[in-house]
């Protein structure tokens, strides 16, 4: 059971402090200030009190499209013979083609591609339907998974 003996009672000035750091935690004790009228020490003490008291409280959040290493797969992609060529020359133009190899047998084109976070193995395989392309993919993983 937590204890609220200790908690401040909120007045309007709190409340304002508050709802600014709402729109950006790392706001400095001067803008504070500024924002509201009061000295830097009055914001400085405030904002402590608030943080102390447990009644606001600060939190990061890691953007995953930054944070998250890339996605890699090795893709045997398998197109009509008549457009093998035209089919690589497409994919050789890709952002996220590292490698890309003609090759014969089962498949007939094999490519490694390389995913930021934000995309996924699954949207650049809808992104080669129109090509015809059949495939299978070979999940490689990334250092750290």
């Amino acid at each position: 059971m937590e204890n609220n003996l200790h908690c401040p009672a909120l007045d309007d000035l709190d409340l304002s402090i508050i709802e600014l750091m709402k729109v950006n935690g790392r706001i400095t004790f001067k803008d504070v200030s500024d924002h509201v009228n009061i000295p830097e020490a009055t914001a400085r003490y405030r904002v402590q009190r608030l943080l102390n008291s447990d009644l606001l409280q600060l939190q990061a959040w890691a953007d995953p499209n930054r944070m998250a290493p890339p996605q890699a797969a090795i893709m045997n992609l398998t197109v009509e013979a008549r457009r093998v060529n035209a089919v690589a020359e497409e994919l050789a133009q890709l952002e996220e083609v590292q490698f890309l190899s003609i090759v014969a047998g089962l498949h007939n084109i094999v490519v490694n591609v390389s995913f930021k976070p934000r995309m996924s193995c699954v949207g650049f395989a809808t992104s080669l339907a129109p090509s015809g392309a059949s495939f299978t993919t070979t999940p490689k993983l990334s250092p750290g998974w």
